[in-house]
């Protein structure tokens, strides 16, 4: 539901004006049944009380005399006159409209969560800017009419000869002034207050550890940030559902994949700890090459003890294949059947595919009648991947699984086997590119130039009678 940023990346060898660019994309949702599928261009520096403001989000009135009604942590500020006014009702007489206070109140509960409870550092600072005691700002605005729940972004760096590309910057936010259900229908307003703002301000975090990342990095983590202040509302599911028909899109794309991908910070925290989030932007600036985020994901897997980022997204892809019985992934019985994309041939002939990075391919094995199954597979020279055989006895949400990985970090052969497979419910053999080696970025592409694309995989099944 909140105004998703991404990113536009302005020329290699800059280190990318991600968030903090001259330009954020923002990705705008209409409702809960179904994402917006187009990109608006939001400038980072104009604050509504800014004038200019070329994208037209500034206040046409002064603001209410009462206005910012600070909290320990945020000011939001609001206007009594026009569209962008909220719902002035009273009830408590304090010159405050409630919803006002509603924010505030919202605002310290997600502060409390992600700063306190998570761990995360607090935002940076804006100084004497908005409410003028460095409080993160919140405005209050008319966005539903343009089918926005709400944005952050961060205010125009101040370069200086020591810095002169900041990366490290303070942010603030922009949120609807009621959430009205006849320009957000099919949703509660306090629930899109409550998830608009978990995961905005987890944008204003990001800002403060480091403004140039991938969007996918920002995105995915934002939207696993609105589950964890919120666990009972699950709008992350919507993004959910629309991930698994985009398997062939590469984890790390700026897509519209990029919320779903949710669910590999749902599998890292599962397996390492929620702090695995916040380890990952903590090293995001210090690794190599600049603003690539699956290097700082790589980073914080290490630090935490596990083998890096490539065999832990051949674990993942494995883990996907039968999520819904809830294993591994804490909520994944509410997740939609991963769609098999294809069979291997029952009469042992090979199967050719390409994959690209970061892309899984999951393929139907029917073993019926047979004592064995061998799956065999051969990957380019160089090219990170891995081949899986997932076995579930049982039904989808209480089975047991059963499951076998074989990795290889530089290509080549793989092969997993499997014994008496008619014991089985479903066999899935999952074949992965797990390859992240990157040529430097591309200001064509807007992303980075990966070097294992449409890497060309053999595989097929050997059944012993």
């Amino acid at each position: 539901m909140p105004c998703r940023l991404a990113a536009v990346r302005a020329a290699r060898g800059l280190i990318g004006a991600a968030l903090a660019s001259l330009a954020l994309l923002a990705l705008a949702p209409g409702s809960a049944a179904a994402a917006a599928d187009h990109l608006t261009f939001i400038a980072p520096a104009p604050r509504p009380t800014d004038h200019p403001d070329p994208d037209r989000h500034a206040y046409s009135v002064p603001e209410a005399p009462q206005s910012p009604f600070c909290t320990a942590h945020f000011c939001v500020h609001w206007v009594t006159e026009g569209l962008d006014a909220p719902e002035p009702t009273d009830l408590n007489g304090n010159g405050i409209p409630d919803f006002v206070e509603e924010v505030g109140s919202v605002a310290e509960h997600v502060y409390a969560v992600e700063n306190e409870e998570l761990g995360w550092r607090p935002p940076k600072s804006d100084g004497r800017r908005g409410g003028g005691n460095g409080n993160v700002d919140v405005y209050l605005k008319e966005l539903g009419a343009g089918r926005l729940f709400g944005y952050a972004a961060p205010d125009r760096p101040h370069a200086s000869g020591a810095h002169p590309l900041p990366r490290r910057l303070d942010g603030y936010m922009v949120l609807d002034n009621n959430y009205s259900p006849f320009e957000f229908p099919h949703t509660m307003a306090l629930s899109d207050l409550e998830v608009t703002f978990a995961h905005e301000y987890d944008h204003v975090l990001q800002f403060g550890y480091d403004a140039y990342q991938d969007p996918w990095f920002a995105e995915s983590t934002a939207v696993w940030m609105e589950d964890r202040v919120y666990d009972g509302i699950d709008d992350y599911l919507r993004y959910v559902r629309r991930w698994v028909h985009f398997l062939d899109t590469p984890l790390t794309a700026s897509s519209i994949k990029e919320y779903g991908s949710t669910v590999w910070n749902e599998w890292l925290a599962r397996r390492y700890g929620p702090t695995i989030v916040r380890a990952a932007w903590e090293r995001a600036i210090h690794v190599k090459p600049a603003g690539f985020s699956v290097a700082a994901y790589d980073a914080a897997i290490r630090a935490a003890g596990g083998p890096g980022f490539d065999l832990d997204f051949a674990r993942f892809a494995r883990d996907l294949a039968e999520w819904r019985t809830g294993r591994v992934f804490r909520e994944g019985r509410q997740y939609p059947d991963v769609p098999r994309q294809g069979s291997l041939p029952r009469d042992g002939r090979s199967l050719r595919l390409e994959l690209n990075h970061t892309t899984f391919r999951l393929l139907r094995v029917h073993g019926g009648g047979a004592r064995a199954v061998r799956i065999a597979a051969r990957a380019p020279r160089g090219v990170a991947a891995g081949l899986a055989l997932v076995d579930r006895i049982g039904s989808e949400r209480d089975g047991r699984v059963v499951s076998r990985l074989d990795f290889a970090p530089r290509g080549g052969a793989l092969a997993v086997r499997l014994s008496r497979p008619g014991r089985f419910q479903r066999i899935t053999a999952v074949l992965v590119n797990a390859e992240t080696r990157e040529d430097g970025f591309s200001a064509r592409r807007v992303d980075w130039s990966y070097l294992a694309e449409r890497a060309r995989f053999v595989v097929r099944a050997r059944f012993v009678r």
